[in-house]
């Protein structure tokens, strides 16, 4: 090649130089990643099917197995009771602890199927209807003394422990019952007779923590004692007192069972689950050591129905018993005796604890733990329970009617 040809060559390189380096460029830079398919309409709406089957599906077997939990529980408890450490615990527990769970359950379930939710949370409604004790009925109205019948008995009672200074007179005014029967009482009846403001009240009797006033004569009372294998020490669950009302001689059991506070407190963080039967060896043990305070509590209310047995005259039970309506113990004494709350109450009659800060108990009772009996020479025409005074116990008051011997 001639040499001036080089000099031409180059030129015409170095014109299309930017070009060429353009080129170059574009080979060498990655390819940018396709986009991903676009999903159909129809895929879409199949996968959104698919997510909507799934979430009812889970809603609806939550639903299920909560209402299966309330049902459990509820049975549990009237069945087994204080004779099982787990369900003698969830007893003193507020119902809110399971019922709560329902609030995020229900309205899902009713979201993706409604039938289902409304029937099974009619169910829980029931079994929550039927557990708590209430009554539809109308509050009836007091009596005053100078009207009532000669054949009907107004007996009032309070376990007078950690009043919170509060009175118990606003209520007595109101029901202006013939007897007041008192637990843990801090004075004796005679402080209670010196009182103008029990004026109404001529008569009564102490025997250790139990006192009865009555504007009928009173005997010296009796206390009702009981130990075990593991209490050497009597334990006085009771005092029994005689009543001449009217020339019949009736007797008043005042009943305080002994407290749960120690126990639950112990139990509070879990143990309580070994009543779930287990095989293991230290899980039956620990139960059993976990179970002592329950079986004494047990075979103090089976002495209390035997020693009622016994009685041969006309009674009536009134005081604290520390056993929830809807448990064993309550069961035990209940079948043969007449609850007053049960037949002529009005509400849930809730009583324990009048004053609470529980959050869960939502500044409320939620337990019936102080109750009237009657035995059957008597019907039950009304019962009352306290309503809002900020005590640690809410007093109780029923009206009995003579039937006479059966």
């Amino acid at each position: 090649m001639p040499n001036d040809a080089q000099p031409a060559s180059l030129s015409l390189f170095l014109a299309k130089w930017p070009a060429g380096f353009h080129c170059l460029a574009m080979e060498s830079t990655p390819s940018a990643p396709e986009a991903a398919p676009e999903l159909s309409p129809e895929l879409r709406r199949q996968i959104l099917r698919w997510l909507w089957k799934w979430c009812g599906r889970i809603a609806f077997a939550s639903m299920v197995l909560w209402t299966a939990l309330v049902l459990l529980i509820a049975l549990g408890f009237r069945f087994l009771g204080e004779t099982n450490l787990c369900t003698a615990f969830l007893l003193f527990v507020p119902p809110s602890v399971w019922l709560l769970p329902g609030l995020a359950i229900w309205p899902a379930t009713l979201l993706f199927r409604w039938r289902a939710a409304l029937l099974l949370g009619a169910v829980v409604g029931l079994v929550t209807f039927i557990s708590s004790g209430w009554r539809m009925s109308s509050p009836a109205e007091p009596v005053a003394m100078e009207k009532r019948s000669p054949n009907t008995l107004v007996l009032l009672t309070n376990n007078r422990g950690q009043t919170g200074g509060h009175s118990i007179r606003p209520f007595k005014n109101h029901i202006q019952p013939d007897m007041m029967a008192f637990q843990e009482s801090s004075v004796p009846s005679t402080t209670y007779l010196a009182d103008p403001g029990y004026a109404e009240f001529k008569f009564g009797a102490t025997v250790n923590e139990y006192t009865l006033i009555s504007r009928f004569p009173v005997m010296p009372g009796q206390l009702l004692s009981w130990s075990g294998d593991r209490v050497t020490t009597p334990f006085h669950y009771g005092a029994r007192f005689e009543v001449d009302w009217a020339g019949r001689k009736i007797a008043v059991y005042v009943v305080h069972l002994r407290s749960p506070r120690d126990a639950l407190l112990s139990q509070r963080w879990g143990s309580f689950i070994r009543g779930i039967p287990l095989p293991f060896g230290s899980w039956r043990e620990r139960a059993e050591k976990d179970m002592a305070f329950w079986r004494d509590q047990w075979a103090m209310a089976e002495a209390l129905k035997n020693r009622l047995k016994l009685e041969t005259l006309p009674y009536m039970l009134a005081g604290d018993f520390n056993a929830p309506h809807f448990g064993a113990v309550h069961r035990l004494l209940s079948a043969d005796l007449q609850d007053a709350h049960a037949i002529a109450g009005h509400g849930f009659g809730f009583t324990f604890p009048g004053d609470t800060r529980n959050p869960l108990a939502f500044g409320g009772p939620w337990m019936r733990i102080d109750h009237i009996f009657a035995d059957p020479h008597w019907s039950v025409e009304a019962c009352w329970t306290e309503d809002d005074r900020k005590s640690q116990h809410r007093a109780v008051a029923a009206a009995l009617q003579w039937k006479g011997d059966s």
